[in-house]
């Protein structure tokens, strides 16, 4: 375990070079138009199911015909899918995507453009689970998905370096998910890689208020509706579903990525805290004007370019590759462009 007085608990406020104000502004005004139009709070969670899948789904063969490199295979476990993405040649560790959707929507299809950046900018091969979702499957179904695949993933890849990533609602199912891996005795990832998770069930943080109208996709209101389709009858404040509960002691190194407009920023914030306070390695990376997963939806911003950095830093690091950072060791070729 990682000494106290010597662990990373470096929380990084505002980006070196920041986008101009008119850009950011645009962008995220525009992000919150079309969240916000396309996932009400209230609408029909198999219809914004279905709606997230027609305008994020990206086809294979249009990945591929834009970046030839690009390498797609399939594995299962259980009865699940899971799609792996090699966006280098020769990747330096195993990254498995817990993908976000408030437990009710995401595919690994509809995240292919993320997990294809994920493996440029982290020098990995990228795992992306399709675990059950709500509310047909309430949980905790979505952990003990991610549990199998995790454990069929060690199989496939041993001896090499991984690491477990997840937004959103599978950032906070990347934390129960090494919570449970802890408590049964089986191997922990190397590190986690948490854009904005949501780790709170209860939605009891401060954030929830006081970012309300800042936040301009999330709302108190989504995040108490969307809870209920997962939580079934289980105790909102339960580990297995709000990790921020949970004694996360004996976890490997975590880098929280959260914006500072957002709901979910005390779900990040708490999370670093308490795992600071249990001797785990954490890192809190603030997005300043920021929003929600803003590296995976708004990567042409500056402050994106600098969450990546944070990222590449961190999987070199815990990978042994970090002579190599920021992205793609030296000599080695790349399918995917840096911007």
């Amino acid at each position: 375990m990682t000494n106290a007085n010597t662990m990373q608990s470096t929380a990084f406020h505002g980006t070196r070079h920041p986008s101009p104000a008119w850009k950011r502004w645009l962008s995220v005004q525009v992000y919150g138009m079309v969240t916000r139009s396309l996932f009400p709070a209230h609408g029909s969670p198999l219809a914004m199911r279905a709606r997230f899948e027609r305008f994020a789904r990206t086809p294979r063969e249009k990945l591929s015909r834009k970046y030839p490199e690009l390498v797609f295979e399939d594995y299962s476990f259980g009865d699940r899918g899971m799609e792996a993405v090699r966006a280098v040649d020769a990747p330096s560790c195993v990254l498995m995507h817990l993908h976000g959707g408030a437990y009710f929507m995401g595919t690994p299809a509809s995240y292919r453009s993320r997990t294809m950046r994920l493996s440029y900018r982290c020098n990995a091969e990228v795992f992306a689970p399709g675990y059950r979702l709500a509310p047909e499957h309430p949980a905790p179904a979505a952990l003990d998905d991610a549990l199998d695949a995790w454990c069929e993933l060690r199989r496939l890849r041993p001896r090499v370096p991984m690491f477990v990533s997840g937004d959103s609602a599978g950032g906070g199912l990347a934390i129960s998910m090494m919570v449970a891996l802890r408590e049964q005795g089986l191997p922990l990832p190397d590190g986690a890689v948490l854009f904005s998770p949501w780790t709170d069930l209860s939605v009891s943080g401060a954030s929830y208020e006081d970012n309300d109208r800042s936040d301009v996709w999330l709302s108190r209101a989504h995040c108490e509706r969307w809870a209920g389709y997962y939580l079934g009858d289980v105790d909102p404040r339960d580990p297995r579903v709000s990790p921020m509960y949970a004694n996360l002691q004996g976890l490997p190194p975590m880098l929280l990525l959260v914006g500072d407009r957002e709901v979910l920023f005390d779900d990040a914030r708490q999370v670093h805290e308490h795992a600071l306070a249990a001797g785990v390695e954490s890192t809190l990376h603030v997005g300043r004007h920021m929003q929600h997963d803003w590296p995976l939806t708004l990567p042409w911003l500056d402050e994106s370019r600098d969450a990546w950095s944070s990222i590449a830093a961190f999987a070199a690091r815990f990978s042994g590759s970090e002579k190599d950072h920021p992205c793609v060791p030296r000599g080695q070729k790349s399918a995917v462009p840096e911007r």
